[in-house]
């Protein structure tokens, strides 16, 4: 992954002059003496990872550092097995005006790229990189195995929360035994937070048994490029209508449809009694949504917007809710 390490911006410096680098980068900038940071945040680039796609998280995480003053590891894995040993390390600096003039916020990035020669050593290196008694976040980007992730149990085991996307990781993300399952956040998940939010206030009016009474099948419809954020509101709709009723919920069949109509993402309730209803239908691209149902109490109808998190949001939401 040389091309992904030498794509991403920063100085290169020597691996054990990383902190000598950013005295040197601070030592002319106005903002050296209010460079207090909240946490660590390890991204950790995967074998799929491509240029384009890296500089994209680090954009993503520069902007989430605006609101959220951070160091940031990136790990930069090179799977050549005869690429040498040596690691390779770069810095990266930003600073950014918050409310007022008073209230600077500022990133530091430490890249380092590895090959799985130096795989050993690669957990004191990281240590040293982060910020001491900070909390600490791991974001797996991109991973090509689930279970491979088990060799950073350093990790895996010291993070307030371990973060993937479940639109560019395998399946078996969902099945690996996570030292500590309560600290895993899907960011897939994460971005449908607008949605479930008009979803469970439009379905909130409504009364929790009449929900789930007679319901045959749950249906949501997506286009292909959002199958990882409608598998997630699949999830969210079987957890929800379970605490309605979980004996009835038991029977309903969920179900996720790829759609060819461009940014379009809609969700069905069918009954067995053919007056019962509920229907939302979304185009993401525009940012419309429509709700429409009718439980027994007469049909009810609503215009609303549509949209998923941004990246950066949905990294803030992940890490702390």
């Amino acid at each position: 992954m040389p091309a992904i390490f030498e794509s991403l911006p920063g100085l290169e410096v020597p691996v054990g002059g990383i902190a000598a680098g950013f005295q040197k980068l601070w030592a002319d900038s106005p903002a050296k003496e209010s460079r207090a940071v909240q946490l660590n945040l390890v991204l950790h680039l995967g074998k799929s990872t491509t240029p384009d796609d890296a500089n994209d998280q680090f954009r993503t995480t520069l902007a989430f550092a605006q609101r959220y003053p951070c160091r940031v590891v990136v790990l930069c894995p090179d799977f050549d097995p005869a690429a040498s040993a040596a690691m390779r390390a770069k810095i990266y600096g930003e600073c950014f005006l918050g409310k007022s003039k008073s209230d600077t916020r500022c990133v530091e990035f430490v890249l380092l790229h590895y090959t799985l020669a130096a795989r050993a050593h690669l957990e004191n290196q990281v240590s040293v990189c982060l910020s001491t008694d900070m909390p600490l976040y791991y974001w797996a980007h991109r991973f090509s195995e689930a279970a491979k992730l088990a060799d950073y149990s350093y990790l895996l085991t010291r993070s307030k929360r371990v973060l993937f996307d479940a639109a560019v990781v395998p399946p078996d993300a969902f099945t690996l035994p996570w030292p500590n399952p309560a600290a895993v956040r899907d960011l897939a998940y994460t971005r449908t937070l607008p949605l479930r939010r008009d979803l469970g206030q439009f379905l909130s009016r409504y009364d929790p048994g009449a929900l789930v009474a007679g319901l045959k099948t749950v249906t949501v419809r997506h286009q292909p490029k959002y199958a990882a954020e409608a598998a997630a509101l699949v999830t969210w709709f079987r957890r929800g209508l379970a605490r309605c009723d979980a004996a009835l919920a038991e029977s309903v069949q969920f179900r996720g449809e790829a759609s060819g109509c461009p940014g379009c993402m809609s969700a069905d309730f069918a009954y067995d009694d053919g007056g019962k209803f509920f229907r939302w239908e979304s185009d993401l691209d525009s940012g419309h949504s429509a709700f429409a149902g009718d439980l027994g109490t007469g049909r009810t109808e609503l215009r609303a917007g549509a949209s998923l998190l941004a990246p950066d949001a949905a990294l803030a939401e992940a890490m702390f809710f």
